[in-house]
């Protein structure tokens, strides 16, 4: 009987969101064909709402839906890019800019998620990792993406002290995740 309860609420709240990403659609479609006599802005919202919709429904519709929503967004995450250059004013970002970087997004949100999912060490080494992966990794990665594409090479000192700053942060995790499981060692609390 619960089980039924919960697949009607969770039936429920996706239709929910659903009707109200279509109501933002044409709510932007209405306001900016009254304001400017035709559609301009409101194609960001004809592309992003759709876009949203694919990667949050799988969390609405099944228990376990992380890897379904996770599959959604890199499925769906460069097609949106591609049509997203065809309506901005700046061209030409898509292939040198677009793809390295969401592939590199996309690389470190699947690492996360195996990180959380499958390994079985203490909070403090996961959030280690997550900041190393996406703090350092993933933002020197596309911090060179974005100089290159921009400059031609790599001149972002910003890019290199948050990624140290984050690597600062990463060590302690660690270091903490050590004390705690030391602790936890003397207090009998791990076999």
């Amino acid at each position: 009987m619960g089980e039924v309860n919960i697949v009607n609420y969770r039936k429920f709240v996706l239709l929910s969101f659903s009707i109200a990403c279509v109501i933002s659609i044409i709510t932007c479609l209405i306001v900016d064909f009254a304001l400017n006599r035709s559609i301009t802005w409101a194609l960001y919202s004809v592309l992003s709402v759709p876009m949203g919709w694919l990667m949050f429904s799988p969390l609405l519709l099944k228990k376990h839906g992380i890897v379904l929503a996770l599959c959604s967004l890199t499925i769906f995450v460069l097609p949106y890019l591609f049509l997203l250059e065809k309506i901005v004013p700046y061209k030409d970002w898509f292939t040198p800019l677009g793809i390295p970087s969401a592939a590199t997004g996309m690389l470190a949100i699947w690492i996360i998620f195996l990180v959380f999912r499958f390994l079985k060490i203490n909070l403090w080494y996961k959030s280690a990792i997550t900041l190393f992966v996406v703090g350092v990794l993933a933002n020197l990665a596309i911090g060179v993406y974005v100089d290159i594409y921009l400059y031609d090479e790599f001149t972002s000192i910003s890019t290199l002290i948050s990624s140290a700053g984050c690597l600062l942060l990463t060590i302690y995790l660690i270091v903490q995740g050590r004390r705690k499981t030391v602790q936890a060692l003397m207090q009998g609390d791990i076999p």
